[in-house]
């Protein structure tokens, strides 16, 4: 199976070309959107931006905590960082003291 050429050179921070053909398509479609089409995408993009990437960015941690697990982190190095990304109440600093453990 052939390789995707995007996927050669990917270091995950620079976009891709075709992120960038989406993006340029997206703003076309944009310049010709009317008011209550721009208004509904914008509820789109607000829910994704302040609702969806943020829990995804905590699921995502608390992977890589479970990870590191095993590695080179020891398990209580690795559930006080789990609890840091869980706990609203404490903010992670004591676990002792905290009544959410």
């Amino acid at each position: 199976m052939a390789i995707h050429p995007e996927a050669i050179q990917d270091n995950g921070f620079e976009p891709t070309v075709g992120e960038e053909l989406r993006l340029a398509q997206f703003l076309n479609g944009l310049d010709r959107a009317n008011e209550s089409e721009l208004r509904e995408i914008s509820k789109a993009m607000a829910r994704q931006i302040l609702v969806a990437y943020p829990s995804a960015m905590r699921w995502l941690a608390r992977e890589a905590a479970q990870n590191l697990h095993g590695a080179h982190w020891g398990k209580e190095a690795s559930e006080k960082l789990l609890h840091a990304l869980s706990c609203d109440g404490c903010g992670g600093d004591d676990t002792a003291e905290c009544s959410t453990t």
